[in-house]
């Protein structure tokens, strides 16, 4: 099956549908109804790319920068659930420094801090800022203003820390305080 990345060049660098197919998939015999058959095949992976890409654990890179890694793990906490329960926290859980799981892990436990009191304004936020607040070789901290569900806005500072993984050094959450209230409400309840 194409990738979302492969039918989208392949489709920029055609003028038709079905000069999309026939190049993509050499070989093809041009058959009564192939024209259809290859537009279906077309739409159907456009669709089930982006989903499958979803599903996907996004996993940390040394190419993805201190700021990268806390989006990361804010988008995945704004859609917890999606595409499966929880599926927002175990992404926050793989950004998680190997120190700071050695603390509030294993993940079940890691699940339970999270939906617990101080932290359980980060699920399912409606939208968050974020500012930087130092970065060096080794360690990077944002101030992260969420605006949680109930409407109101609460902050958090975000601390993180290179780790090696696997023979790369790469960033990762070490710490997160609990929400803090500001007094504020964005919308109403």
């Amino acid at each position: 099956m194409l990738t979302f990345a492969q039918a989208r060049l392949a489709f920029t660098q055609s003028s038709t549908i079905k000069d999309v197919m026939f190049r993509t998939l050499p070989g093809w015999r041009r058959s009564p109804g192939a024209s259809i058959i290859a537009a279906l095949g077309l739409l159907i992976s456009l669709m089930v790319a982006p989903s499958l890409a979803a599903q996907s654990m996004v996993e940390p890179k040394p190419s993805f920068s201190p700021e990268d890694v806390v989006r990361i793990q804010l988008d995945a906490l704004a859609a917890n659930d999606e595409p499966t329960r929880n599926a927002g926290i175990e992404q926050v859980w793989a950004f998680a420094h190997p120190n700071n799981r050695a603390v509030t892990g294993p993940l079940e436990r890691f699940t339970r801090m999270i939906r617990g009191a101080g932290y359980d304004t980060l699920i399912d936020h409606r939208s968050y800022t974020l500012e930087a607040a130092g970065e060096t070789d080794q360690v990077a901290g944002f101030e992260v203003r969420v605006v949680a569900r109930d409407g109101n806005l609460y902050a958090f500072s975000w601390r993180l820390g290179i780790a090696d993984i696997d023979g790369q050094e790469v960033w990762m959450t070490t710490r997160v305080t609990p929400a803090r209230s500001t007094g504020e409400q964005m919308t109403s309840r």
